[in-house]
């Protein structure tokens, strides 16, 4: 560590120049200035390491049928629900 107060230090990361006394180790042992600070972060905590939250969301703001897009109108599609019925009797 720096004895003077005045001493200066340059960032691992950036390249900047800082003040020593507001300079910090992150978890790869870098002296980096606090912008570059990771905080908590390390290899086992980081959030890449996390399983992401994938739950659908269950508010639907605006629950309309897409129109747009396909050059079809919702009430123009039709589908042959008999040719499915078939399939189903074959099972």
């Amino acid at each position: 560590m720096a004895s003077n107060k005045n001493a200066l230090a340059m960032c691992d990361t950036c390249g900047f120049v800082y003040p020593h006394r507001v300079m910090r180790l992150n978890s790869y042992g870098m002296l980096v200035c606090p912008q570059d600070f990771d905080g908590a972060y390390d290899l086992k905590n980081s959030p890449l390491n996390k399983v992401p939250d994938v739950s659908d969301n269950p508010i639907i703001r605006n629950p309309r049928p897409d129109t747009g897009g396909r050059q079809i109108n919702w009430e123009a599609a039709t589908n042959n629900w008999d040719a499915e019925d078939r399939w189903w009797q074959a099972i």
